[in-house]
């Protein structure tokens, strides 16, 4: 089965900054799993809490009032782009960048030099996906 978290229906409860660590948890995330393509071909959808932790990282931007809804995102790790999506299960150890846009005068930019996607509990059913 074939995951990834679609960042405009997650909400970001907290950025936290930690020795040169960057952490966003997602409370929840909203997890897309399919036999094919995530976030295209037909699946199911999920809600489970989730943390993405970024190494030797930065955070610049404004964020609102947390917890908020994500609506639109990026994450581009080494020379992959991924346009509203966080693929699961995620591990990596180059240039990372994530940008949440949370509406029209809060976006929040973390880049880091590696990431790692944690899963966190039991996801918990929503509904089907058809495209």
């Amino acid at each position: 089965m074939n995951a990834l978290i679609e960042l405009h229906d997650s909400t970001v409860s907290e950025i936290a900054e930690l020795d040169d660590a960057v952490i966003v948890h997602f409370l929840p995330a909203y997890l897309h799993k399919s036999g094919g393509r995530p976030g295209f071909d037909a699946g199911t959808g999920w809600l489970q809490d989730a943390r993405l932790i970024f190494s030797d990282a930065t955070v610049s931007g404004c964020a609102p009032d947390l917890p908020s809804d994500v609506m639109n995102g990026e994450l581009i790790v080494g020379a992959e782009r991924h346009a509203n999506e966080i693929p699961a299960p995620l591990s990596a150890t180059a240039l990372t960048e994530l940008r949440l846009d949370f509406d029209a005068l809060h976006t929040v930019t973390v880049a880091g030099h590696g990431v790692r996607l944690e899963l966190l509990g039991e996801p918990r059913y929503v509904e089907e996906f058809k495209p």
